[in-house]
C-alpha cells in the first residue's frame, strides 16, 4: 500500500510539473539526455543572439559603403566633366570646391561608429578613429589590423569588420587631394590621368560592399541552419522530458483504483483480532 501511495503521488506530481522525471535520480540516464538537449538548446539561442548583434553591426557598414559609393561615383562624375577642356579655370576651381568638399565626408563616413558608438573601420581599436589628420591636414590609418569575430555555431565563427585600409587607404586621399590641386591648377592633362586612380578607388570599394555583403549571406544562411537545428532539438527535448499527459492521466486513474482497493481490503484486516478467531 505504501508503495501503491507513492506511486499516486509520483503521478500527481508529474502532472503538476509537466515533466516525465520529478528528480534527476528517478531516472539519470534520462536526465543526462536532458541536460545535453537542453545544453545544446540554449548554445542556439546564443548563436543566433549573436546572429543578430552581427546582422546590426553589419547594417551599419552596409550603410557607410553605400554611401561612400555614392560620393566616389559623383567625384569620378565631376573629374569626367573637369577633364573636358572645354572648360575654364573658374569652372574647374568651382568643381574643385566640390571634389573637396566629397573627400572631406569620405574622411568622416570612414570614421563612422556603430550603434554602440564603436569606431567601424578601426579594427580591433574601437574606441579610436579609424583615419587622422594631423595639423597640416595630412591623413593616416589609427586603427590596427585585428579582425572581430563571433561565434555563430559549434564550429563556426564569422567576422564582423571590415579593416579601414580595405576600404579607404592614406594612398586614395592623396589622390583626391592631389586631384583638388589639379583642378585648381587647371591642368586638364593631370585631371585626365586621375580618372584610372578614381576608378581603382570606386573598385576598392565596392569590393569592400562585396565583402561585407557576403558576410551578411552567411548570417542569413546560419539563421536558417539555427533555427532547423533548435526545432528538430526542442522536438527531441519534449520526448524526452515532457509528459504525455493523456497516457499519465490514464496511468494515474488505475494506480487510483488500485491503492482504494488496498486502502479497503487494509481497513478490513485492521478490524480483525484474537476474538474474530476465537468466536
Amino acid at each position: 500500500m505504501v508503495q501503491a501511495q507513492s506511486d499516486v503521488a509520483q503521478l500527481q506530481t508529474k502532472l503538476g510539473s509537466g515533466k516525465q522525471l520529478n528528480t534527476p535520480s528517478d531516472d539519470p540516464q534520462k536526465s543526462n539526455a536532458i541536460a545535453r538537449l537542453e545544453g545544446a538548446l540554449e548554445r542556439q539561442s546564443v548563436y543566433q543572439k549573436n546572429i543578430d548583434a552581427a546582422q546590426t553591426r553589419l547594417s551599419s557598414e552596409e550603410t557607410v559603403l553605400t554611401s561612400m559609393n555614392q560620393l566616389m561615383q559623383r567625384v569620378s562624375e565631376l573629374t569626367i566633366q573637369a577633364a573636358n577642356d572645354t572648360l575654364g579655370a573658374e569652372d574647374r576651381a568651382i568643381l574643385a570646391i566640390e571634389v573637396n568638399s566629397l573627400k572631406d565626408e569620405l574622411f568622416n563616413l570612414v570614421n563612422s561608429r556603430d550603434l554602440n558608438g564603436n569606431y567601424l573601420f578601426a579594427g580591433n581599436k574601437i574606441d579610436a578613429p579609424a583615419f587622422i589628420k594631423n595639423d597640416r591636414g595630412e591623413i593616416s590609418y589609427n586603427g590596427d589590423y585585428g579582425r572581430l569575430t563571433i561565434n555563430i555555431s559549434d564550429v563556426r565563427e564569422v567576422s564582423l569588420n571590415t579593416l579601414g585600409t580595405e576600404v579607404f587607404s592614406v594612398e586614395e586621399f592623396e589622390t583626391l587631394d592631389s586631384l583638388v590641386d589639379s583642378l585648381v591648377a587647371n591642368d586638364g592633362n593631370a585631371i585626365r590621368r586621375s580618372i584610372d586612380s578614381l576608378n581603382g578607388i570606386s573598385d576598392r570599394l565596392a569590393q569592400s560592399y562585396a565583402a561585407m555583403a557576403g558576410r551578411v549571406s552567411a548570417l542569413e544562411s546560419q539563421r536558417d541552419v539555427l533555427e532547423d537545428t533548435s526545432l528538430r532539438i526542442d522536438k527531441l527535448l519534449m520526448s524526452e522530458r515532457d509528459l504525455d499527459y493523456a497516457s499519465a492521466v490514464t496511468e494515474l486513474t488505475k494506480e487510483s483504483v488500485a491503492l482504494q482497493a488496498l486502502q479497503a481490503s487494509f481497513t478490513k484486516i485492521a478490524q480483525l483480532s484474537l476474538f474474530n478467531f476465537m468466536r
